[in-house]
C-alpha cells in the first residue's frame, strides 16, 4: 500500500474503533429494512478482518450515503466517532482500485456510467461543453467578475442526457439568475467544470475530484469572486464541506440559493402575479439535511414568503426525512424504487399538490418514478395527485418567469 493508502486504512480503522455495536444503524438504515446492506455488521467485519476480504463480503456501493445512520450513531459527532457516510467513503477510495471490485460499481450505476465519464473527461481537459448557451439571446445579465457568484453546475447537462423528461432542468438556473436580477445583483456566471460530487461519493475518484475542484476554485478566485450561490443540494454539500478538504486556504462564503434570498429579502421585493391558494409539501434532501450541516430551515422560510402558499409537512422531515433511494447517480433499483414510492405516497398522504424539492437527483427520479410505465391503474393516476418540482423552478413558474 502506498501512503495515501495508508492513511485511508488508518482512517478507517480510526472510524471503526468508535463503534460498540448498538445496532441503531441497522433499525434506521432504509437498505437494511429491504435487507440489502447492513452498516452495523460490515464495522464488525472491519474489526476483524482484512479490508480486502471485507470488500469482497460487503457491497459498500449498495450503501446511499444518506446519513440517517449517523444521525441515530451515539458514537458520532460532527468530527469525530464512526460517520459511516465518510467510512464508506474511504472505503470507496480504495476500492475503486480494485478490479475485482469494477463488477459490483457496474451493478450499482446508473445511466451507464455516463456522469462520472462525463466529470472524469472534464477534468483531464479533453471536454468542456459550453453550459451558458441559455444565457444567449436572454434578457439574464451575468457578469465575468465580481464578489457574487452563481454555480450553475450540471443542470445544462442534464437537461441535454435527460431530454424525453417532462423536467426543464434550465430553468432553475434561469429562475435564480433572473431573481438575483430583480434585485440589482448581476452575478458571476463562468463556464464552470463539474462540481465532482458522483465521481467522489459516487466512485470514490479522489484524484478525478480534486482536479475538478482545483479547476472550479482557481475559476472563481480569479474572477475576484468571494460568495457563491448554489441551487443544487449536491453542489452545496461539495463546495461547502468537501472542497475545503482539499483545497488550502479555501475562504469562499458557500450559501444555498434559499438562504441567500431570505438575507438579501429577494421574494419580498418581487410581485407575485395572484395569490392563488397552493397546498405543497417539501422533501429534505439528504446532501442538504443530514449530508448539508442541516439546512432545514430556509428552503420552509422561502416557501411560506410566497403568498397563498400553504406548507404541509409530511410524517418524516428533517433529519428523519426518508431518502430518495439514489445518490450520486448510484443505486436506482427495484430495491430503492421501494423508497421513491413510499416518500411519493407520503407526500400524497398530506394532500399537497406539489413534492418541492431541493435537489435534481430527487428530482430526476421521484419524477421518473410518477412516469414510468404501469399497468397498474392506481400507479397511473400517481401524476393527477402530485405533481413534483424543484424549489427554484416552483418559484420561477409562479412568477412567470420562466
Amino acid at each position: 500500500m502506498n501512503n495515501i493508502s495508508g492513511d485511508i486504512i488508518k482512517k478507517i480503522n480510526d472510524m471503526a474503533n468508535y463503534c460498540y455495536n448498538c445496532n441503531r444503524c441497522v433499525n434506521v438504515c432504509p437498505l437494511s429494512h429491504i435487507d440489502v446492506f447492513y452498516p452495523q455488521k460490515l464495522i464488525v467485519d472491519l474489526l476483524f478482518s482484512p479490508i480486502n476480504e471485507v470488500l469482497e463480503k460487503h457491497n459498500i456501493w449498495d450503501c446511499l450515503t444518506c446519513g440517517l445512520c449517523s444521525n441515530y450513531c451515539p458514537m458520532t459527532q460532527e468530527k469525530v466517532g464512526v460517520r459511516f457516510p465518510e467510512l464508506i467513503l474511504e472505503l470507496r477510495k480504495i476500492a475503486i482500485h480494485n478490479q475485482n471490485q469494477i463488477d459490483k460499481i457496474i451493478h450499482c450505476e446508473t445511466h451507464d456510467e455516463i456522469f462520472p465519464l462525463i466529470s472524469k473527461i472534464m477534468s483531464d481537459g479533453k471536454l468542456h461543453p459550453n453550459k451558458l448557451e441559455f444565457l444567449e439571446n436572454s434578457s439574464l445579465k451575468t457578469t465575468d467578475s465580481g464578489e457574487i457568484a452563481f454555480f450553475i453546475g450540471c443542470l445544462p447537462i442534464m437537461d441535454t442526457i435527460f431530454y424525453k423528461s417532462d423536467i426543464n432542468y434550465i430553468n432553475i438556473p434561469k429562475t435564480i439568475i433572473g431573481l438575483l436580477n430583480e434585485a440589482n445583483i448581476v452575478p458571476v456566471v463562468l463556464n464552470e467544470k463539474c462540481c465532482g460530487h458522483d465521481v467522489l461519493w459516487g466512485k470514490g475518484d479522489n484524484n478525478t475530484f480534486k482536479k475538478l475542484a482545483e479547476y472550479n476554485v482557481k475559476l472563481y478566485r480569479d474572477a475576484g469572486v468571494k460568495t457563491i450561490i448554489l441551487g443544487c443540494a449536491e453542489g452545496y454539500r461539495i463546495w461547502k464541506f468537501d472542497y475545503p478538504k482539499v483545497i488550502k486556504d479555501f475562504n469562499f462564503k458557500i450559501m444555498h440559493f434559499s438562504e441567500f434570498f431570505l438575507k438579501e429579502k429577494i421574494l419580498e421585493n418581487v410581485r407575485f402575479p395572484q395569490e392563488t391558494k397552493i397546498k405543497v409539501t417539501y422533501h429534505d434532501a439528504c446532501r442538504l439535511g443530514r449530508m448539508g450541516g442541516k439546512l432545514y430551515d430556509a428552503p420552509r422560510e422561502l416557501l411560506k414568503k410566497i403568498p397563498g402558499v400553504e406548507l404541509i409537512e409530511m410524517e418524516n422531515i428533517r433529519d428523519d426525512a426518508n431518502c430518495c433511494g439514489v445518490s450520486a447517480f448510484m443505486g436506482c433499483n427495484e430495491s430503492t424504487r421501494t423508497f421513491r414510492q413510499n416518500r411519493i405516497n407520503e407526500a400524497i398522504e398530506t394532500g399537497a399538490e406539489y413534492l418541492i424539492v431541493p435537489c435534481p437527483k430527487c428530482l430526476t427520479h421521484f419524477d421518473c418514478y410518477l412516469n414510468e410505465p404501469s399497468l397498474d391503474e392506481e400507479h397511473k393516476n400517481l401524476k393527477n395527485k402530485i405533481k413534483v418540482k424543484d424549489l427554484a423552478n416552483f418559484i420561477g413558474e409562479l412568477l412567470f418567469l420562466v
